[in-house]
């Protein structure tokens, strides 16, 4: 029995490599990475070092996603409002300082700030951290095919899911897959507007 390509399966550490590899590809006209490094050629060069610290994070306490053609990822976060805030051990920050350099880190954190400001804290959910598509197969259903993977476990378990959106034409994406606009958008010091969506889950 073939498996199609575009098959979703949850991803380990053994995809590791794949997955970053994927992301970096993926986003690098994503209007975010751009703004946090403006350079394309640092940012080509320094992707992997972004997503990297992220998808240790997500393959350790969340869920990972790719497909079996390894041409699309997801990354999601379980948020849970009942647990007790963690303490910042710096951990990160060191990573992204290591892995792109201080100054594009810092923009990272500006924006990180941003999200942490408007992050929905009423109601425990999933939290879409990121989804790519390498550009090879980009606006062919693949992400919206990981996207429905994961919705459908939500739905099933009653449970929310959460995002900022990119772009106006990813929120596009989003609203057709049941999310709608949460607050106002979230615009980077002369930078993007991402716009968060909160989606519900589905009844029946």
């Amino acid at each position: 029995m073939t498996t199609s390509p575009r098959a979703v399966r949850r991803a380990t550490t053994a995809d590791a490599k794949v997955l970053v590899r994927i992301l970096a590809d993926s986003f690098q006209d994503d209007p975010p990475l751009m703004w946090i490094i403006p350079d394309p050629d640092d940012r080509r060069r320094l992707s992997p070092g972004f997503f990297r610290p992220f998808l240790d994070i997500v393959l350790a306490t969340g869920d990972a996603h790719i497909t079996e053609g390894q041409t699309g990822a997801a990354m999601w976060l379980d948020v849970d409002i009942a647990a007790a805030a963690e303490e910042d051990s710096g951990e990160l920050r060191q990573f992204l300082v290591s892995g792109i350099g201080a100054e594009y880190a810092e923009r990272f954190f500006v924006l990180d700030s941003m999200f942490s400001a408007k992050h929905p804290n009423h109601e425990s959910h999933d939290y879409l951290l990121f989804v790519g598509v390498i550009p090879l197969v980009q606006n062919q259903g693949v992400g919206g095919g990981l996207l429905s993977h994961r919705l459908v476990g939500l739905d099933e378990a009653g449970r929310a899911a959460y995002v900022e959106a990119s772009s106006t034409r990813n929120a596009a994406l989003y609203a057709r897959l049941g999310f709608s606009p949460m607050g106002d958008p979230i615009k980077l010091p002369d930078g993007p507007a991402l716009y968060p969506m909160w989606r519900p889950p589905a009844s029946g």
